[in-house]
């Protein structure tokens, strides 16, 4: 990374739509504090300044970590243009010599994103970056109202319209990166001499209004949902880590639908499971298998993987296969004889999070590649007529009843006959 880097967060007091927006509590701290800490962990500024009209805000901002700026009166205003605020800032710093605008109403705009856009910046021949986001609607759908309310303007036959026909993107407010020297010169970040950054849309929330903030606090929970249940992951391994050095006939590799079946014995054959709660593909390498906490394996071993990596962002199908390669390479390294079963990843029944499409588009593409394993296909004993989960088979949508458990227990015992 080149020097003389500064990231600006500007943090106006007098905000109409939300008042103190800026500082209202996002769960368990206030929403300029995720930006100021998403700026100091990307570890790409030599300085992190949070500019404002208020004493009170900025001391807010000190104690997360950010020098303070205070604005003039008149840069603080409903009539302030961003220009007014960005170019007191530069002036202010003079020494830097290229920066990155900041706002706090983007909360989800984190240390990743920013490394990234500041990595694309100084790798490329352009003089501004700038994260957009994929929009809703194309512009050709968008338009005004008449005096009238007539739809007017809308003279178009929307019977042919077809929204992936026309992918089109807008600045999502969360990324503005230049120089110093471009930006005074041009005052915006736009036109050709500009790069687009990328973000999901997840991440472009940008906070204006009430409703924006409830979005906001809905997102943050599931945020910390996954912190938690990656600490329950790894307390999960905690408790397991003895039992993984047992030596048994069966061993069940994978996630929840192995870790919560209450099972000892196949066809009399005993079963070491470790199977371990919410763990992905990824996950189970990493914590586990590149830790070689497994020391030994049956010589029958099944494995459920899959179900949590189709969840993911930026999941692709080969992940699931290359790390479901690198598993098993691993079981012949401790047990040459092991026969080793892979499991079709199971369907759901009217889960949000959970295509069946794309479980059958994973399991057509594992069976088709997989020659490292004997693929298992489960589908005429968990599906229904309609290609779900069988209903009767879960009390969730996705995890087993008893039923579920009984049905996959008789399919085990006669594979291992």
């Amino acid at each position: 990374m080149k020097s003389k880097l500064i990231a600006i967060i500007p943090a106006r007091s007098g905000s109409k739509g939300l008042p103190n927006k800026n500082v209202l509590m996002l769960i368990d701290k206030p929403l300029m504090a995720y930006t100021i800490e998403a700026a100091i962990e990307s570890n790409v500024f030599d300085k992190v300044i949070v500019t404002t009209d208020s004493q009170y805000y900025g001391s807010i901002a000190e104690k997360y970590g950010a020098e303070v700026l205070m604005r003039p009166e008149e840069f603080a205003t409903d009539n302030a243009s961003s220009y007014d605020v960005i170019s007191h800032a530069l002036n202010s710093y003079a020494e830097y010599s290229d920066f990155a605008l900041l706002q706090p109403t983007s909360p989800f705009r984190n240390a990743q994103h920013i490394f990234e856009a500041v990595s694309q910046y100084y790798a490329q021949e352009y003089e501004c970056v700038v994260s957009v986001t994929q929009s809703d609607k194309p512009s050709s759908i968008i338009k005004p109202l008449d005096s009238s309310l007539t739809l007017g303007y809308f003279d178009l036959d929307y019977s042919n319209y077809n929204r992936n026909h026309s992918i089109e993107y807008h600045p999502n407010g969360a990324l503005f990166i230049a120089s110093k020297q471009h930006y005074l010169k041009k005052k915006h970040f736009f036109g050709k001499d500009s790069l687009a950054y990328i973000m999901n849309k997840e991440c472009s929330v940008d906070i204006d209004d009430k409703m924006d903030f409830e979005l906001a606090i809905v997102i943050q929970q599931k945020i910390n949902k996954t912190k938690v249940l990656n600490e329950a992951i790894c307390k999960r391994i905690n408790e397991k880590e003895r039992q993984m050095k047992d030596k048994k006939n069966i061993t069940f590799i994978g996630h929840s639908l192995f870790d919560y079946w209450d099972i000892e014995n196949l066809n009399t054959k005993s079963i070491n499971n470790l199977g371990i709660a919410g763990i992905n593909s990824y996950q189970y390498n990493q914590l586990i298998i590149n830790k070689e906490l497994i020391s030994t394996f049956g010589d029958i071993v099944f494995i459920f993987s899959g179900t949590n990596d189709i969840v993911l962002d930026n999941w692709q199908k080969a992940d699931t296969l290359s790390l479901n390669k690198t598993l098993c390479e691993y079981i012949k390294s401790k047990n040459p004889q092991a026969e080793i079963y892979f499991l079709s990843v199971p369907p759901v029944f009217g889960r949000l999070d959970r295509s069946n499409r794309i479980i059958d588009e994973l399991n057509d593409y594992l069976k088709g590649k997989m020659d490292f394993a004997s693929f298992v296909c489960l589908d005429s004993v968990l599906k229904d007529e309609y290609g779900n989960l069988h209903q009767s088979f879960t009390y969730d949508g996705l995890h087993f009843n008893d039923a579920g458990y009984d049905a996959l227990e008789k399919h085990l015992k006669g594979i291992i006959l």
